[in-house]
């Protein structure tokens, strides 16, 4: 078979022979050690799946190679190439794919389902491309450091027709961040050929809808590979902002282990075969003089062996302690809590108190800067950003496109690159877009890849300012359902800064829910003091004390609670107010204690009644304080509908005072 011939032109010319040597050892490695954990999968040796990126080698080493020690790589579950040439060594790939406690998802995630950040990869997770918004963030990091990072977001082709890809493209060159969107275009996603995929002969063609260069190239070519990536790397360094890159190329077996590859036909497998990147390097290197066929055929016993080695290894280590799951989840804060002695006040109502914590915080810390959909020159949808666009500039309060998905992944980047993002949502209906990332990213890094992820999501949630059932929603039970995030909802100006501090100062990612009636509630000013402050997450509070009925509840609903037990108080019933303010965690304790004070409970929410943060409430006390109740738990909330928009409809699906009252009633 006629092997294609490649030549050194560029910077591949200029790599020495030891440096070439280390390349070639990447691409054989790869392609041994996915042989071999190929045939395992075939026999039943292994769990999971198996994704061989064997015919792609070149592609891979070579985007390694193009890129510098210190440059950061979100990739896909055919990326060990990269990751190999990155660092990763064949223990820890062996680890993850027998799901061991010491490979680096922690037996959390199996196969290549992993990075290992400390070396300059992102973790891979299933739904693709979705590193490439962590990647765009860690590129935005960069860019405000000036550290000289350059972001690597790659993918395969079929992977640019989703929204995530879209988003991620259009963000870093709207903002001509240091990135480079590499694209491995293997010919099928899944099964699927190349014109079922996209309208455009290549991908690269859509580049000039992004206003970004792109390079077309053989992907198989580990020179010109190198050459692009180091050129466009380089050029990202240097502040031109982002640039795309097709390889094409193929791989020889189908998308995974179970995947016969029957849709490929012959004359197509044959052209690419006698392109195999392998192959190719070396003839190159044995034409160049540099190595022999015997050095080749002694370096592939040698890693045959150690690929071995290590798999055998891999199989007696430790298998990971369920014991730990629950404690795994949350990253353990390290910093002490900020202090304020209180006695420099401002009154203030709820969103003056938001706007003067982001102000403090943003003062207090460089790290922490803005994102979101017109919060800058506007001043965000409800003025939350008043003034801090004029006195931090573009580049710590950035007004972002309509791309939920991309800048709150961006933000899981930016936090992992060390910087403190908070997140504004115009509304907090808007958080579906961006569920993917918050759920498949920000909530799992901690706990799969041991890395924390301190950002915070903030934006108005709640009824009753006929905003209709897209501008309305009380979102805490979608999101309290999804392990590995906070949740909080104050209800009034001093905690709405409280928490808002501690929320940016927490290591984990915090949903921050602001009801946007208690923006500028005319009765809710309260002193608020001036500086830095918290209120502690997880933490309730006794805002009315009473002796004949719990009432649990938060958020906007507090006022309501509070108008309910004053109208009770004139008929001798004594109404116990809890604010839990945190949905995660919940701060079981206060509400136990008041219910065996009371003997009775009743919460209140905005939110549907179905599968809520009611029904956990009446769990946990029907579980651990079922025998000091004296009544069934009562639950006020709205019907399980959508929010209308029309007056008389939205007014009767928000609980009233008088629905609260009456419910409280029943309890005497």
């Amino acid at each position: 078979m006629q092997i294609e011939k490649i030549t050194r032109k560029g910077y591949s010319a200029s790599l020495s022979k030891d440096q070439l040597w280390d390349i070639y050892k990447s691409m054989k490695t790869q392609r041994l050690l996915e042989d071999r954990l190929l045939k395992m999968y075939k026999g039943g040796q292994l769990s999971g799946a198996v994704y061989p990126g064997i015919g792609q080698e070149a592609s891979m080493a070579g985007i390694a190679a193009g890129m510098d020690e210190k440059d950061i790589f979100g990739g896909t579950h055919r990326d060990l190439g990269v990751q190999i040439k990155k660092g990763v060594t064949l223990k820890e790939i062996a680890l993850n794919f027998f799901g061991k406690h010491d490979g680096p998802s922690k037996g959390r995630d199996g196969n290549s389902h992993f990075g290992v950040v400390d070396k300059g990869t992102l973790m891979v997770v299933s739904p693709l491309p979705d590193s490439a918004p962590v990647a765009v963030g860690w590129a935005l990091a960069s860019q405000q450091s000036g550290s000289g990072v350059v972001a690597v977001a790659n993918c395969g082709e079929g992977a640019t027709a989703t929204g995530t890809w879209h988003e991620s493209i259009n963000m870093a060159g709207v903002l001509n961040l240091p990135v480079v969107f590499t694209v491995q275009n293997n010919q099928f996603a899944y099964s699927s050929p190349n014109e079922t995929e996209f309208g455009t002969p290549n991908v690269a063609d859509r580049a000039a809808g992004y206003g970004i260069p792109a390079k077309i190239i053989d992907g198989n070519d580990i020179y010109e590979v190198i050459d692009v990536m180091h050129e466009a790397c380089e050029s990202a360094r240097e502040g031109n902002g982002p640039s795309l890159i097709e390889l094409v190329t193929f791989r020889h077996y189908g998308h995974a282990g179970h995947d016969p590859a029957e849709y490929v036909n012959e004359e197509v497998r044959d052209f690419w075969m006698k392109r195999d990147p392998i192959a190719r390097f070396e003839d190159s290197l044995v034409d160049e003089g540099l190595f022999s066929t015997e050095q080749f055929v002694s370096l592939a016993e040698d890693l045959e062996a150690e690929i071995r080695e290590a798999l055998e290894w891999a199989k007696t280590q430790d298998d990971p302690d369920p014991s730990n799951e629950v404690e795994d989840m949350f990253a353990d804060r390290t910093t002490p809590t900020i202090s304020n002695d209180e006695t420099n006040t401002k009154t203030m109502n709820y969103i003056e108190a938001i706007t003067n914590g982001l102000d403090e915080l943003m003062e207090n810390d460089e790290n922490v800067f803005m994102m979101g959909e017109d919060i800058g020159v506007f001043e965000g949808a409800f003025k939350a950003t008043k003034g801090l666009f004029n006195k931090y500039g573009p580049f710590r309060v950035i007004d972002t496109s309509i791309s939920e998905g991309g800048f709150t992944g961006a933000a899981v980047g930016a936090a992992l690159a060390g910087k403190k993002p908070i997140v504004e949502l115009q509304f907090y209906d808007f958080v579906y877009p961006a569920l993917d990332q918050i759920t498949t990213e920000a909530a799992k890094y901690f706990w799969k890849a041991g890395k924390s992820v301190p950002m915070v999501v903030r934006g108005p949630t709640g009824a009753g300012t006929r905003s209709g059932p897209f501008h309305s929603i009380s979102p805490e039970s979608l999101l309290a359902h999804h392990p590995g995030i906070r949740v909080v909802a104050p209800s009034n100006p001093y905690d709405a800064k409280g928490l808002l501090v501690a929320a940016v100062n927490d290591p984990n990612p915090v949903m921050y829910l602001e009801h946007k009636k208690l923006y500028r509630k005319p009765d809710l000013k309260m002193e608020v003091p001036l500086g830095l402050y918290e209120v502690e997450i997880g933490k309730g509070k006794v805002v009315r004390q009473g002796t004949d009925i719990t009432l649990v509840t938060w958020s906007g609903m507090v006022p309501v609670a509070n108008e309910a037990a004053e109208v009770l108080s004139k008929e001798d019933i004594s109404v116990e107010i809890i604010d839990i303010r945190t949905i995660v965690p919940l701060d079981e304790e206060i509400i136990l204690n008041s219910v065996e004070k009371t003997s009775n409970l009743c919460i209140l929410q905005e939110d549907v009644p179905f599968s809520s943060i009611a029904s956990e409430i009446s769990s946990v006390v029907a579980e651990k304080g079922f025998w000091n109740l004296d009544n069934p738990i009562l639950k006020v909330t709205p019907p399980n509908t959508h929010i209308p928009f029309a007056p008389v409809l939205e007014d009767a699906f928000i609980p009233s005072v008088e629905k609260v009252v009456k419910a409280l009633k029943e309890l005497q």
